[in-house]
C-alpha cells in the first residue's frame, strides 16, 4: 500500500488528509482532518512556526497515527511534510536544465518517468534498498496522479464544510 500525504490552505482553513491506495491506484482508506483555523492570539504567538506546527504536529502527525493500514511509502506534495515521518516523501516532476535534470542530493533519488524524471527526496538519507522499491512503484502505477484526487477530495471537503 502506497500513502499520499497532503496538507492544504483554502482560503484561510488549513485541512490536511492521507489517502492510501494499492499499487493500482485504488483508494483502500482515506483519512482528513476537519479544517482548521487558527485563531489571532495563534497567530501572534506561532509567528512564523505556525504553518510548520500545524502542517506537521496538528495534521500530519495525526493523519499517519489515525490511519488503520501503514503503507510502506508515504508520499507528499508538501516539502515540510517530509519532517512528519521517515516513512515520508516529497514527490514531484524533476526539472530540467536544458534537457539535463541536475544530479540528486543524497536526501533524494531522481527516476525516470514517463517522458521526464520524478524527483523523490526525504529529511533522511534514502537507502539503496529504499530506492530499489521506489523505482519499482515508479514503474508499476502513475505515482502522481493520486495527488490530484486527493486535491480535489479537500477541497470538496473543506468548500462543503462552510456551507
Amino acid at each position: 500500500m502506497i500513502g499520499y500525504l497532503s496538507v492544504k490552505r483554502v482560503d484561510e482553513k488549513y485541512i490536511g488528509g492521507l489517502l492510501i491506495v494499492d499499487e493500482s491506484g485504488i483508494p483502500y482508506e482515506f483519512k482528513y482532518t476537519d479544517p482548521v483555523v487558527p485563531t489571532p492570539l495563534q497567530k501572534i504567538l506561532y509567528g512564523k512556526s505556525l504553518e510548520g506546527y500545524l502542517n506537521i504536529e496538528v495534521i500530519a502527525k495525526s493523519l499517519i497515527k489515525r490511519a488503520e493500514n501503514r503503507p510502506e511509502v508515504i508520499f507528499t506534495d508538501t516539502p515540510i511534510l517530509t519532517d512528519a515521518s521517515e516513512n515520508v516523501f516529497l514527490a514531484m516532476p524533476a526539472v530540467s536544465n536544458a534537457g539535463q535534470i541536475e544530479q540528486p542530493a543524497p536526501d533524494e533519488c531522481i527516476i525516470p518517468y514517463g517522458s521526464g524524471a520524478v524527483r523523490i527526496s526525504s529529511s533522511n538519507q534514502i537507502s539503496k534498498e529504499k530506492v530499489e522499491r521506489l523505482k519499482q512503484l515508479v514503474e508499476e502505477m502513475d505515482i502522481l496522479e493520486p495527488f490530484q484526487r486527493l486535491q480535489k477530495a479537500l477541497e470538496y471537503i473543506c468548500r462543503s464544510s462552510s456551507s
